[in-house]
């Protein structure tokens, strides 16, 4: 019987042929494959086959072949330019559904994946990708990846384009679902007073008329460099007041706050998502050594804060509104005693208003 506390990682590379669809299903899946791509149905054949018949991983493979750096418009049969997205938050089925309209809502998670750690360090990383297309993510910052695990995810999320802050020791990334979110450009800034090589990845990119400015970030840790990190907050709430009134921005990753370090440095226009989203006792705490075991701490003393953090911008006028903010990761891998990272990670749903 199986654990519903234990996320099961079985068959994850193994093609099931009892989940190919009926024979109506792969033609309607052939003939929107050929129409979005202005190919014919043999290529959108070739390349539902080679993937189970699975829509959305076929079409971003027949992206990459044509524009492995970034999605481009293509042309159809009638020669219009067309946008090509890929809703699947959309009620289209498991699949989802293929449209040249923007999407109305996107999610982004946040998690700091515990890279340095190498106690099941495949393991977990096969989880945080199995996650991540669960829970559909469109956007994803993450912290303290190592080059070994960055390239494994890399190997297996085709569908993402990354963009890193480094690529040594242990650095940041941001995702951006290649179907949904369109990469624009980026700037990393280095923090001048790091003594752990950290820094701020600022990525623009957009959903549709929606002009987003992502902030993603791992400060510095630990009690003793509070005034390190302090200025380092400040760089980001600057860069967050700097943006554009055109654009949304959205700033977030392991920051090591500590409230009064918040409190001390946020600008006004910056709205906490937890906070906006009803503050949730149960999503408030995103390292917590009660709940989660991967870090052991002698004695009864069990530390829990919420070094994680989302924070809002709006544009004006407002062009996203949050509608959920929770918690991921809090189910341990299969087969050990792990969960995927000492952090929880966040997911924060948003509706697009323009």
């Amino acid at each position: 019987m199986s654990n519903p506390d234990v996320i099961s990682l079985d068959n994850d590379s193994q093609e099931d042929e009892s989940n190919i669809p009926d024979a109506k299903t792969c033609q309607d899946r052939v003939e929107r494959f050929a129409a979005i791509t202005g190919t014919d149905e043999a290529l959108a054949q070739f390349f539902l086959q080679d993937r189970n018949w699975n829509l959305e991983a076929s079409v971003n493979a027949f992206f990459e072949s044509q524009a492995p750096d970034s999605p481009k418009p293509v042309k159809k049969r009638e020669d219009k330019d067309v946008l090509v997205t890929y809703d699947s938050h959309s009620s289209g089925g498991p699949q989802g559904s293929i449209t040249t309209e923007p999407p109305k809502n996107f999610r982004l998670i946040t998690w700091n994946l515990d890279g340095l750690d190498e106690k099941n360090l495949k393991k977990r990383t096969k989880a945080v990708i199995k996650i991540l297309e669960i829970e559909k993510a469109d956007i994803v910052f993450l912290q303290e990846l190592i080059p070994a695990t960055y390239s494994y995810l890399e190997a297996r999320l085709p569908q993402f384009h990354f963009i890193v802050g480094n690529d040594e020791q242990y650095f940041t990334a941001t995702l951006l679902r290649r179907t949904t979110v369109y990469y624009d450009d980026h700037t990393v800034y280095p923090f001048d007073n790091t003594r752990m090589g950290r820094n701020l990845l600022a990525v623009q990119a957009h959903i549709g008329k929606v002009k987003l400015n992502l902030l993603n970030t791992h400060l510095e840790s630990s009690p003793e460099f509070s005034e390190q990190r302090r200025e380092q907050m400040k760089i980001c709430f600057g860069k967050m007041k700097s943006a554009s009134s055109e654009v949304t921005t959205l700033f977030g990753g392991d920051l090591n706050a500590r409230d009064k370090e918040v409190t001390a440095t946020i600008i006004p226009d910056a709205h906490d998502l937890w906070e906006t989203c009803g503050r949730r006792p149960e999503c408030r705490w995103t390292w917590d050594t009660q709940r989660n075991t991967n870090k052991e701490y002698p004695g009864r003393y069990k530390p829990k804060t919420r070094f994680d953090r989302v924070y809002l911008k709006q544009a004006t006028p407002a062009a996203v509104t949050p509608k959920h903010f929770g918690l991921v990761g809090i189910q341990k891998v299969a087969g050990t005693q792990s969960f995927p990272s000492d952090h929880w990670g966040i997911i924060v749903h948003f509706q697009v208003v323009i």
